[in-house]
């Protein structure tokens, strides 16, 4: 595979989506650059494992059981302020100044789409 130089590879990633379709396709892509993709299946599991390691990114659906991305994202920030977060949605969901994230991707997206955030956030 050919890699362009100033591709962000390798890091830790905490996965979250409910569907496992996608999340196998988003890990994946992830995998390509050689990153280390830890998932979840709802957003409760999420914070469970954030608390109890380190994370480079951690990349989120909005819409899960138990627990949704935002709520999520509210909780991470409480104990981790810096901690990236990229949400990935279906929903059409635009950034707003209340919204815990730092980044919104919208599916579907391009492989291109997800490398060139994981730039922006890293």
């Amino acid at each position: 595979m050919k890699t362009e130089p100033d591709t962000i590879l390798g890091k830790r990633i905490l996965l979250v989506d409910d569907k496992r379709v996608e999340r196998e396709l988003i890990k994946g892509l992830l995998c390509k650059d050689e990153h280390i993709v830890i998932e979840a299946n709802n957003g409760a599991e999420a914070y469970s494992l954030f608390t109890q390691s380190r994370f480079d990114l951690v990349m989120t659906d909005r819409v899960m059981p138990f627990m949704n991305g935002d709520e999520l994202a509210l909780r991470i920030r409480q104990v981790a302020p810096q901690q990236p977060i990229l949400m990935v949605t279906g929903e059409n969901y635009r950034r707003g100044p209340r919204n815990p994230f730092n980044a919104i991707l919208n599916k579907p997206f391009e492989y291109s789409d997800l490398q060139e955030e994981i730039k922006k956030l890293l």
